[in-house]
């Protein structure tokens, strides 16, 4: 053994000695290049190398970004009654605006099943009654469940949020609670259908903006041409609102001056002086049912921008029959990154 690796040594020196014959051979100028030949070709080497370690390290992050959707937009509103107060003469309308930010991520369970996650961020503004601002964050989880194949197949969605109310009015922060669930279905090309369940928890600091509600509704969208769709949606809604009142009406309301009736009621039920809509106004909680609907339309800018027009409806009747009736006119941009 020791002999062959003798014999193995002497012809690799021997090899040497011919390759430094060879270059002593040619020009001077040749020297410098030997020891960057070597070094271009182990670049080169390396780089090859290295090429199919970072395809699959870029393949996933690739397929990620893939799978993530960023919308943005933008509503301004005019709402009647934005301070859903129930006599008229004190009502309070007023301009208000919403910013919406959305990320959100689907995965590919199986063929029926996608589950999708992501979060959520919504600034809202009254200018003229800035006590109501509030930006509301919080992550979003859902499981999506199609029932056959091709794009008429029957979609059943369940989603949950989390978010955090970061309301100007300290008595209204607090952390609220979402789960809905909803059935929809694509009839023909241009037309489609859904029915939706929602609960809804909010545990704010104050008991007077406590909400435990639970609502229904029925939406249909219709898309008449290739840039035009008109949407209506109707539903039901019971549980906790919160009202307002100024301090004429509401002391009048709690000292029996509209009766035992109202009297009894709203002095079983948490209120504070919030001055939310001007000075002395007071909020306070109450239980109630809601009708809602609306209409839209909606124009396709491009791929990825629309614009909407809607009008909503909320009438709120409180459990001893008082009404709260609030309308809004809104006009939203939107765009999907």
């Amino acid at each position: 053994m020791n002999q062959g690796n003798h014999a193995l040594e002497c012809r690799v020196g021997a090899c040497r000695r011919t390759m430094r014959s060879l270059a002593e051979r040619s020009a001077d100028k040749r020297r410098p290049y030997t020891a960057m030949h070597g070094i271009r070709h182990a670049v080169i080497g390396l780089t090859l190398l290295s090429v199919p370690a970072f395809a699959q390290d870029r393949a996933p992050a690739a397929s990620w970004l893939d799978n993530l959707t960023v919308t943005a937009s933008g509503t301004a509103n005019w709402v009647d009654n934005l301070s859903r107060t129930s006599f008229a003469p004190t009502r309070k309308d007023a301009a208000t605006y919403e910013l919406d930010l959305s990320a959100k991520r689907h995965q590919q369970l199986a063929p029926d099943w996608l589950l999708h996650g992501g979060a959520d961020a919504t600034f809202f503004t009254a200018p003229e009654y800035d006590l109501t601002n509030h930006l509301k964050l919080g992550p979003r989880l859902g499981l999506q469940r199609k029932f056959g194949l091709g794009p008429l197949a029957p979609v059943l969605q369940l989603d949950t949020a989390l978010s955090y109310k970061a309301a100007r009015l300290d008595a209204d922060r607090g952390w609220t609670a979402e789960v809905s669930l909803r059935l929809a279905k694509r009839f023909t090309s241009s037309f489609q259908a859904g029915l939706s369940g929602q609960w809804l928890e909010h545990d704010a600091r104050s008991a007077t903006f406590d909400l435990d509600q639970h609502s229904y509704s029925v939406d249909a969208t219709w898309d008449f041409s290739e840039h035009w769709s008109f949407s209506g949606s109707a539903g039901r809604l019971g549980g906790n609102i919160v009202a307002n009142a100024a301090w004429s009406v509401w002391g009048q309301a709690i000292y029996g001056g509209f009766g035992p009736v109202v009297s009894t009621y709203y002095n079983s039920r948490p209120w504070e002086v919030t001055n939310l809509y001007g000075s002395g106004w007071v909020s306070y909680n109450v239980e109630a049912d809601v009708d809602l609907w609306s209409l839209a339309t909606t124009y396709t800018i491009s791929e990825h921008t629309t614009a909407e027009f809607r009008y909503s409806s909320a009438f709120v009747v409180n459990k001893i029959g008082i009404r709260y009736p609030t309308d809004s006119w809104g006009l939203s941009l939107v765009h999907r990154f």
